[in-house]
């Protein structure tokens, strides 16, 4: 699968209204009823929870928190 990265756009109205979209797909979900990934607490719609994607997705998300962190433990 080949990865997609979104423009600044994209990236804008994700941001504003992450909420309201699968962290996976940016499919709109319904925030009232809408599933969470327990593990990032993100919304995620039906087709996306539980896939190969979803756990992709979750790993990048993952990777990209500790981009540029150094343990100050040294």
């Amino acid at each position: 699968m080949k990865n997609h990265y979104l423009c600044p756009l994209e990236i804008d109205v994700k941001m504003n209204d992450f909420s309201s979209v699968c962290f996976v797909c940016g499919h709109p979900v319904d925030p009232s009823d809408s599933l969470k990934n327990e593990e990032l607490n993100l919304p995620v719609c039906m087709e996306c929870r539980g896939s190969e994607r979803e756990k992709q997705a979750i790993s990048e998300l993952r990777d990209g928190m500790a981009e540029g962190f150094v343990c100050g433990c040294i």
